[in-house]
């Protein structure tokens, strides 16, 4: 026997050909295995879902009612919704009503202030010249014995004096008349008076 290169080139690979088929029978046996207890698993997993899926079901079957009511809720909460929008619109034009009010009772606040400061102006002005023409009158009723006017004349003088000033300051006095009649004059803003 001679044994040249090819024939052990030969050998050799019929014996990796065997070594390949001892090898693909061998990891077939092992997938069918892996396969099979893959699928026994598969199947124990479906048979304990099975319970839950029913469990589900039931569930689902349950909501279906509840899911009918939520369309009319849903429709309730936006009437809802919109009552309040527009509620909320009425409270901010309340709001601004109140603004404006406020607006204007500071301004009549403020003008009440401004008259009441004019008069409080005026009063003080016609206290004013009533004390300065009076304090030459009190010195003359003071001075009688020194040859200052009698009381009687003092007081005539007086009343011209109240007359006047009541001209100059746009009030009415009433004075006696020697009938006994009252009589009214009044300094009107022309300038103009007016008597009885």
């Amino acid at each position: 026997m001679q044994v040249d290169p090819m024939s052990i080139l030969l050998l050799v690979l019929i014996a990796a050909g065997i070594w390949v088929l001892v090898e693909l029978a061998l990891t077939a046996r092992r997938t069918r295995s892996s396969v099979i207890q893959l699928t026994r698993s598969a199947n124990e997993t479906f048979e304990q879902t099975q319970p839950v899926i029913s469990k589900l079901d039931g569930v689902l079957d349950d909501l279906q009612p509840s899911a009918k009511r939520v369309d009319p809720l849903l429709t309730r909460a936006n009437v809802l919704m919109d009552e309040v929008t527009i509620g909320l619109d009425k409270v901010n034009d309340i709001l601004g009503d109140v603004s404006e009010v406020s607006g204007t009772a500071a301004g009549v606040s403020l003008a009440v202030g401004h008259v009441a400061n004019n008069a409080a102006s005026s009063v003080n002005g016609v206290i004013d010249r009533i004390k300065s023409k009076a304090a030459p009158e009190a010195s003359r009723i003071r001075g009688t014995a020194e040859g200052v006017p009698a009381l009687g004349e003092a007081s005539g003088q007086a009343k011209s004096q109240a007359s006047k000033t009541a001209k100059d300051s746009g009030y009415i006095t009433y004075g006696e008349t020697s009938a006994g009649e009252g009589t009214a004059t009044a300094n009107h803003a022309s300038g103009e008076d007016t008597a009885e």
